[in-house]
């Protein structure tokens, strides 16, 4: 939303963790809210969302479901890649096993190539070479703000 991506984009986005249908619609449109008031936009006014007739924020109706008055009449204004996105998401039942996997398989091989697998990342060689005003924790030191908001973030939506 900061970038300006289009509203269809950040409803995708939004729609990974829940689709948008069968009574989840306000989980995406509370994330977008989310996101708004973190970027501190009108998330309406962007064309994120819209008010229904009773003044709820609901999904937009985006391309050619503008022809139709979905949201007026009870239905989600929805576009299958907020359904597709939220189905590729889907994978987590193999995924989370999976990241766990490979944490024990580089904890094990990690002394083969001269690492110690009990220290943290924070410890190791190629991090304490980067820049130390490059990294959230120097930079939220910082008072310098894009709309109120701490350097570090700044670089986030550059």
């Amino acid at each position: 939303m900061a970038r300006g991506l289009s509203p269809a984009f950040v409803i995708t986005q939004a729609s990974a963790h829940s689709n948008p249908s069968l009574g989840n619609e306000y989980k995406v449109v509370n994330w977008i809210r989310a996101a708004a008031i973190i970027d501190d936009i009108d998330p309406v006014a962007t064309g994120y969302l819209m008010l229904d007739a009773k003044g709820n924020p609901r999904l937009p109706a985006l391309r050619s479901l503008g022809d139709i008055d979905l949201a007026n009449q009870g239905q989600t204004n929805l576009l299958v890649e907020y359904e597709l996105h939220n189905l590729s998401d889907a994978d987590f039942t193999f995924s989370i096993p999976a990241v766990g996997e490979a944490q024990m398989l580089l904890k094990t091989l990690a002394p083969r190539y001269g690492y110690d697998p009990t220290t943290s990342p924070s410890t190791t060689t190629a991090s304490a070479t980067r820049s130390s005003a490059s990294s959230p924790e120097s930079a939220c030191k910082s008072s310098t703000a894009r709309k109120g908001w701490p350097e570090y973030r700044r670089s986030w939506i550059a």
